[in-house]
Order: structure tokens, then sequence, then C-alpha cells
């Protein structure tokens, strides 16, 4: 079902003007809509409320249960209101509509009866502590004019079509560029930004030269519909992993956005780290060759090797451990002996949406792999189990302290 089928159907549920079968597909897409998609359709919800001069209250313990799974972090709810069956004042309708809202800071969700069903109040149910791992990516494609495309929610084929390239869905969610020769079209560079937020699985994009990108979790990178000319240019933020299509009439090049930090590559396989909160930003090769400038200094990096670049300083570490630098690609969390919590934290957070607090230091460093599949509790589990820390989750706020004052 599309996004905009069901933003009318949530127009239909708060006029009181839906079946059973709806109301079970609206629930169904609300399993997997991205913040932005929920978002528009709650909207579309209280706009249709705000033209009623009536509203039936009711609490749908099944629409609860689907909202809470898709936001966690919400602990407590509202008081329970009453029934109300006559004609109300516009505060009450405009209250009536921000219940359902309340998907951002509550735990009852309220919907109308189906007809002829007796209006119901459902008392909350507490939500659960734990928090799973990423099930869907909830990317989106901006594309020009600023239009957003949300990939999860989007059916496989032509999502877009962009001066003679044409952007497609493919299965298993990999998008794709493909041109497709228009008469009269124009030859102006457009550029789209694929944005990866937090809490979400990783994408993997190929561009219009076949070259193929993979982004982490709260990453982005934006680039030409379709390169022209001698060079092909990208920028990106957060990690990604590339595999450029060889072209040596066509250098490609990396660019840190809002940095000077610059890779540039012919065909080659390489890893960038590059978060803002992270202290240096990290270039590993698995093949090939790069070279990495920044500032007045550049590094040529051979297999094996990865340049850590903090201010205008390269620092060059041979043979790196490849398997740790690619197991967010590969759906794991992988730690050297030489890993502090708070690295481990960044990583954590961002694949699970999390905020992180510290209470007390923790000056242990822990090494480990566990998988990226399971709940956040079963890797505070395998942490905890070093004896140096311990967690206290509260919503999506995760409290670190010592195991020991």
């Amino acid at each position: 079902m599309s996004l905009e089928k069901i933003v009318r159907l949530a127009q239909k549920i708060a006029s009181d003007d839906y079946n059973r079968q709806e109301l079970a597909e609206f629930l169904a897409y609300l399993d997997n809509a991205a913040a932005g998609e929920l978002d528009l359709i709650l909207n579309a919800y209280q706009q249709a409320l705000d033209k009623q001069g009536h509203y039936s209250s009711h609490v749908s313990a099944e629409f609860m249960h689907r909202l809470a799974a898709l936001r966690p972090d919400i602990e407590s709810a509202p008081p329970a209101i009453p029934v109300v069956r006559e004609r109300v004042n516009r505060a009450w309708i405009r209250w009536a509509a921000a219940a359902i809202i309340i998907v951002i800071a509550g735990g009852v969700y309220f919907l109308p009866p189906a007809k002829n069903e007796k209006p119901t109040i459902v008392a909350a149910i507490p939500v659960p502590s734990d928090i799973k791992a990423p099930s869907t990516n909830r990317a989106t494609i901006t594309l020009v004019g600023g239009q957003k495309v949300f990939l999860d929610s989007a059916a496989n084929g032509t999502l877009a079509l962009q001066n003679q390239v044409r952007l497609v869905k493919m299965a298993e969610g990999k998008i794709g560029y493909e041109r497709v020769p228009i008469a009269g079209a124009s030859g102006e560079i457009v550029y789209n930004t694929l944005t990866n937020p937090k809490g979400s699985k990783v994408v993997d994009i190929t561009l219009a030269d076949r070259s193929r990108v993979w982004l982490n979790a709260g990453s982005s990178l934006t680039y030409p519909v379709a390169f022209t000319g001698k060079q092909r240019n990208v920028q990106f933020t957060g990690e990604a992993y590339f595999e450029i299509s060889h072209d040596a009439s066509r250098p490609f090049t990396v660019t840190r956005t809002g940095d000077d930090v610059r890779i540039n590559v012919l065909g080659t396989r390489f890893n960038v780290n590059a978060y803002a909160d992270e202290s240096a930003v990290k270039v590993s090769l698995l093949d090939g060759s790069v070279r990495v400038d920044k500032g007045k200094n550049s590094s040529l990096l051979r297999p094996g090797q990865q340049v850590q670049l903090k201010a205008d300083r390269h620092k060059m570490i041979n043979d790196i451990d490849m398997d740790e630098v690619m197991a967010w690609k590969n759906e794991k969390f992988q730690f050297s002996e030489k890993t502090d919590i708070e690295m481990i934290m960044r990583q954590i957070a961002r694949w699970y949406d999390l905020d992180v607090e510290y209470q007390g230091k923790v000056n242990e460093h822990f090494w480990g792999s566990i998988s990226r599949t399971v709940n956040v509790s079963q890797v505070f589990k395998m942490l905890q189990a070093t004896g140096f820390v311990k967690f206290k989750v509260e919503g999506r706020k995760v409290i670190v302290m010592p195991s020991s004052p």
C-alpha cells in the first residue's frame, strides 16, 4: 500500500468512515513506517479531526501495541479520558487529535471505533525497556527540488526520473541509477542525497557509473545522478564502504562534507569512518590504491593499511585488522583489546538510536564480537560479563557506570 493511500486512510479513520479490513491495513503499514512517514500520517489524521464537529473516543489495544513497538522509548501514559459521544468544542477535538500523536511522548493511542462498535477504554500497558536491532533501513533519498523518497516503504521499480537517469529500487531494498536517453533532456548536473539515519539498517546504493556504496547508520552521501566531465566527485558524512568502478580517464574523489579531507581513487575498495563525534577520520584500504589529502599533508595507502587523520596529522597503521574495520557491514560489533567504552557506546548508540549518559569513569578496555541483529540487552550482557561496566536503560537513554566504585 502506498503512503498516499495510507494518508487517505488516516483521514477516513478520523471521520469514522472505515471498516475493519482498512484498519488492519493501516496498522500493518505502521509496523514498518519510517519516522518521517509517521509524522505525515498522524498530521493528516489531526487535520481531518480538525474538520469534524464531533468525535467519539476509542482506545485500541492493538493500535497501542503497534505504536508502542515503533517507539519503545515511550514510558508513561496520559490519564484516561472519558468517552465523548456528542458534539464537543474545538479545543476538545484538537486534544483528541493530539492523543494519537502521543506516539512522541505518551503510552496510550486513541482511534475512533469501527462502525456499530461501542467505544471502550483500555488501560495503558508498560513498554519493555529492551530495544531491538533495526529490522529495516529507514533511509531517504532527497531529490532535486527537495522531494524525499522513503526507501523502506517504496515499492520495487522506478522511484524517480531525473535528467535521463532513472532511480530504481531493486530486490532486497538495493538502490541504483540507470541511464535512460531522452531527446531534448538537459545536461545540467543534478545531485541527490542518500541519508541513512541512526537506528537504521545498512543501505546499499549503486551509482550511475556502477560504483557501489554501503552506508552505515547515521551517515549520508551526496552525489550526481549522472557523472559528467573528467571527474567523479561525491561528498559524505558518517561511515561508508566504497567499491569504485575503474575508469582511468575519470578519477573518483570522495570528500568529507564540510571538511578538507579528500580521497582520490581510480578503482578500488576502501572504508571511511568519518563521524563527526569520532576523534579522527579513518581511511582503510582493502584493495587497489588511494591517496588521502588533508591540509598540506598527503598519504598513499596500500592494501591492509589505515591512515588516521586528526587536525593536520596523518598517522599510518600497517596490517590493520580489516575484520574489525568491516564488522559493521557484516552485521557485527567487533572490538579489539584496545577499545574503550566510549568508542563502543558510540557505535551502539548509532545502531540502536540511543542517547548515552555516563555516571563515573570506566577505565578498562574491551574486546570481543557479537551480532548486530540481537536486542541491545544482549550486547550489554556481553559487556557486563567482563565485570568492568554496568548499564541502566531508561527508554532510549542508556546510563553507563563502572561496576565498582
